[in-house]
């Protein structure tokens, strides 16, 4: 019976996973995530206009999970912020965000929710990350923007250490997989839709920080990542999304050296050395991948970019 009412104790927990045509990549997420030992949680899939058959199969083969089919696409961040407010309206008090590609360690929620159900300061907290292909050498354990404006994570292409065994405050987590609080993210209005791409979990938990919460990285909390992103196919707009979006993010919210500094060095140095880079690869569209997005980001042009 006391065993019983422990489990029923436990706090009902969301997962929303964002799709876009990796119906078979979807299909091995889900079957990790339905085997993660938490007992109260729900998974929503929000799938952006596959055309592949991923929304049919779910509906199919995981009637236990709900389906939000857009008819397109709406981009990353969107269509995360629709798969929360769904489980918030279900009655989830924390919700855990991640992507299609990735496998769990089945103890990732309880470890999750056991951190943030004692440490009331942190409303977000994000997972380490380790390499599908790789599963000893980490992808992400904390996030940190430098002085040079550059996002990194800590730990990336390295293998696990006891350096990365204890709880970091980060400046952010990674989208792969991180747990807020439910009122927290409803509060904050969710995702900012228009950065559509890249750096909305860098804006969102500058934001969490704002409201006077901390960002955590949680070395217990384990996932494993197979980095197979349908964007980074078209390196160009990929480099434009990511350009536009961190220049917003070093504008925003002043992360780096005293403002302007970090935003000043990024722009007079950092980006020409990296188009000039690009060039002498004989890359020319990556360089104007870049070159875009500080054009978008001077003319506060968001949103879905139209190839130009």
């Amino acid at each position: 019976m006391a065993e019983k009412n422990a489990i029923s104790a436990l706090p009902p927990v969301g997962v929303v996973i964002v799709n876009w045509n990796l119906k078979e990549v979807l299909r091995a997420t889900l079957e990790s995530c339905l085997q993660i030992d938490y007992p109260q949680f729900q998974i929503v899939v929000v799938d952006n206009g596959s055309t592949d058959g991923a929304p049919d199969m779910v509906r199919r083969d995981f009637p236990q999970v709900h389906l939000i089919a857009n008819p397109t696409g709406m981009g990353y961040a969107h269509a995360t912020s629709q798969g929360m407010e769904w489980l918030v309206q279900q009655g989830a008090r924390y919700l855990f965000s991640t992507s299609n590609d990735v496998l769990f360690d089945r103890a990732i929620l309880r470890e999750m929710v056991a951190y943030m159900e004692s440490h009331p300061e942190v409303g977000i907290v994000g997972s380490k990350v380790y390499f599908h292909d790789r599963p000893e050498v980490l992808w992400h354990a904390g996030g940190h923007i430098g002085w040079h404006g550059h996002s990194f994570h800590f730990g990336w292409e390295r293998r696990d250490h006891p350096r990365y065994h204890q709880p970091r405050e980060c400046v952010f987590v990674t989208g792969c997989g991180y747990m807020v609080r439910a009122e927290l993210a409803q509060r904050l209005g969710y995702l900012k839709s228009d950065l559509v791409f890249y750096s909305e979990d860098s804006d969102f938990c500058q934001r969490v920080k704002r409201a006077g919460y901390r960002v955590m990285y949680l070395p217990t909390a384990k996932l494993w990542h197979k980095t197979s992103t349908t964007l980074a196919k078209n390196r160009g707009l990929q480099l434009r999304y990511s350009t536009r979006n961190n220049l917003y993010v070093l504008q925003t919210h002043r992360v780096g050296l005293p403002y302007p500094l970090t935003l000043g060095i990024h722009l007079a140095a950092v980006l020409p050395l990296k188009m000039l880079f690009f060039l002498l690869l004989g890359q020319p569209a990556n360089a104007a991948g870049i070159w875009r997005g500080i054009r978008d980001w001077r003319r506060g042009r968001y949103g879905m970019i139209n190839v130009d």
